[in-house]
């Protein structure tokens, strides 16, 4: 008896560990607002570059010790980012993959946490530009956090993609954002 309570468990605990939980963030949505701040620049084009990263491939976060939450093609962090501003300046007619002009970008750091009182993503970020200026962003998004594990996560991946929105705000409101692309 004593064995088939051991064998039960293992298989138990084996299924729990190999099925790979997770929860995937949402997909980027285009924001109106920052269409609307880069239409006030005129005669603009813009090519994007493959962005990097401090952690390349890196593309989840592990949520309390429960659950990991990732992008939500498993792409990199990196890459949802690049995607993601690639978007916005195509919404604003500013993209055109033949342009001289080119942005890059470095992912420095992206970080999280659910702690109650304390919820946040937070995504450091060095954009480049052709002509060779750069500018760093430090975006840090708030947002609610729970006492429940479930809850908390789920709030986690949610607000992923608000904060990437954030994020491009910051970049393309950032004071020296024009010396990128003139």
């Amino acid at each position: 008896m004593k064995k088939i309570i051991l064998n039960t468990t293992g298989i138990l605990a084996a299924s729990i560990i190999l099925t790979g939980c997770g929860i995937k963030t949402n997909e980027y949505n285009v924001s109106a607002d920052n269409v609307m701040q880069l239409k006030k620049i005129e005669n603009t084009k813009i090519s994007i570059e493959n962005f990097e990263s401090a952690n390349p491939g890196e593309s989840s976060k592990l949520c309390r010790l429960a659950e990991t939450i990732s992008t939500p093609q498993g792409e990199p962090f990196e890459k949802y980012i690049e995607e993601a501003i690639k978007s916005e300046l195509k919404m604003a007619d500013m993209y055109d993959e033949n342009s001289p002009l080119k942005i890059s970008g470095k992912v420095l750091k992206v970080d999280a946490s659910t702690m109650l009182g304390n919820a946040y993503w937070a995504i450091e970020l060095t954009v480049k530009s052709s002509n060779g200026n750069q500018i760093k962003v430090n975006t840090k998004r708030d947002y609610p956090s729970a006492y429940l594990a479930t809850t908390a996560c789920n709030n986690m991946a949610t607000s992923f993609s608000p904060t990437v929105r954030t994020l491009v705000s910051d970049i393309i409101n950032h004071k020296e954002f024009k010396t990128l692309i003139n």
